[in-house]
This record gives C-alpha cells, sequence and structure tokens, in this order.
C-alpha cells in the first residue's frame, strides 16, 4: 500500500473520530430536562391558566355588584386585586379573609369578608368552557399529562379543587399558593420543573406547553424553554393546539364548538 493511500486513511479517521465525538456531544447536551428544546418533540405534558382561560367572566364578580346596587364597588375591589396585599395573599403570605376587610367597607358590605368570597368563587364558577374540560378529558385519555398552573389564594384554591371538581379533572395542579411564588417569578418554575422532573424524569422541557392569558407569564415560562402561548381567544387557542405535536402518526384536531 503506497504511502499516499496510508496517508489518506488516516487523514479520514481523524475525520470520522472528530464528527462521532461532536455528534455525541450534541446529543448528551440535550439531556432530559436540559435547556434545549425543539419544536419537533412530541408534547407530553400541558399546563393550563385558569382565569381568563378555563373560567371567562364577562366581567368581573365587582360589576355584578354594582348591577345589584352597591357603588364604586369596582374601584374599591380594583385598587385591592391589583394590589400588593392581594399578591400576598396570592403567595400565602396574607389572609384574604383579613386583609380584604377594609376594601369591602369602602362599598358599604354588611355581611363578612368569607360570605364576599363564597358570592364570588360561586359567580365566577358559572363561567368555566365546559368544552375545554371535555378536551383536557381527551388529552388525559390519550396519555397526555394535564395539568392546572394558576395564582391562587388559599379560599379559592380550595374551591376550585374541591368544589369544582378539578382535583379529579387534571393529573395535578401547580397553584402559587402552595408554592410561595407567583407565575411571574422564575422560582415558580424552577418548582414547577423540579416537580416534573421527580415524576416525568424522561421529559424534556421543550415536551410541556403551557397555556395563559397573560404575557409576563408566557414570558417567564418561555426563558426556561417551556413552549408557552398566550390565550387570546377559543380560536387561536384551537390553532395553538393544533400545532402541538401530540400524536405519533396523526395530527390533532381540536374543535370547540
Amino acid at each position: 500500500m503506497s504511502k499516499r493511500i496510508i496517508k489518506g486513511l488516516i487523514i479520514f479517521t481523524i475525520c470520522f473520530s472528530l464528527v462521532l465525538g461532536a455528534s455525541s456531544f450534541f446529543f448528551n447536551s440535550n439531556s432530559t430536562f436540559g435547556n434545549i428544546s425543539s419544536n419537533m418533540n412530541k408534547t407530553k405534558i400541558i399546563l393550563f391558566d385558569i382565569d381568563g382561560v378555563l373560567i371567562r367572566p364577562p366581567y368581573y364578580f365587582s360589576k355584578e355588584l354594582e348591577n345589584l346596587g352597591y357603588i364604586n364597588v369596582v374601584e374599591s375591589l380594583n385598587s385591592f386585586f391589583n394590589g400588593r396585599d392581594h399578591h400576598l395573599c396570592l403567595e400565602g403570605k396574607a389572609d384574604i379573609e383579613k386583609i380584604i376587610i377594609p376594601f369591602l367597607n369602602k362599598f358599604g358590605w354588611q355581611r363578612t369578608s368569607k360570605d364576599y368570597l363564597k358570592q364570588q368563587f360561586q359567580f365566577e364558577s358559572n363561567y368555566l368552557d365546559g368544552n375545554f374540560i371535555s378536551i383536557i378529558n381527551r388529552l388525559r385519555k390519550e396519555g397526555i399529562k394535564c395539568f392546572l398552573c394558576t395564582d391562587q389564594e388559599k379560599n379559592r384554591a380550595k374551591f376550585i379543587l374541591k368544589k369544582m371538581n378539578f382535583q379529579n379533572i387534571f393529573d395535578g395542579h401547580f397553584i402559587s399558593y402552595y408554592i410561595g411564588y407567583r407565575k411571574c417569578h422564575d422560582n415558580f418554575w424552577k418548582y414547577v420543573i423540579d416537580e416534573l422532573k421527580k415524576e416525568f424524569s424522561d421529559t424534556r422541557l421543550g415536551e410541556i406547553a403551557f397555556f395563559d392569558d397573560i404575557q409576563n407569564n408566557v414570558d417567564t415560562a418561555s426563558k426556561f424553554g417551556i413552549q408557552a402561548y398566550l390565550f387570546k381567544d377559543i380560536q387561536q387557542f384551537r390553532k395553538d393546539l393544533n400545532t402541538l405535536k401530540l400524536h405519533k402518526n396523526k395530527k390533532p384536531n381540536f374543535k370547540l364548538i
């Protein structure tokens, strides 16, 4: 064998080894729950927000109270629900039954804060989209895990899980009250990812989808490699859901009536 042929074989062997090494590095770096995600991943887990997604009242309960004759309810309660006091309740750092009382007094609420919360929860529950529940049932039957992913204080969290039976409708839940952080915080998502990793160790971040109606929550989840979608309306949700790779052999076709 000539020296030229031998030299060529040596060069080929070296190049082939380098290619194998680079390929090994790429696939190893895309490890389970790594930061690298791919749109080609089959979606295995979907996280759903509640308010503005599953439950969509035409207006807030404060408006309903004004329709019943109370005055300045919207202004009084907006200052609470959009403020720091409510955020503390959502993170389990304050009791809403106590902290909301001054805001109820502003518009002349005569009953207890517990009575107010009960009426609000019941009002909102009337606007649960049953079509979403049908889709979630179908997804679960096809092996896709469905979780609640929501900011709630303890009273409403219990109402949603027990009274509305969400504890049986979904495979699990991630609720800010129990976690100690809201969805706009990185620590919320670190907790979610750690918990999912324990139960579904073979799932990558790119195989998790999330639907929420608040852009900041979507952006925060996206930073971690989760497929996060902004919920705008039913039509857009249907389009987004159908883009997910949910099946191995067929394209999904979820329709909402």
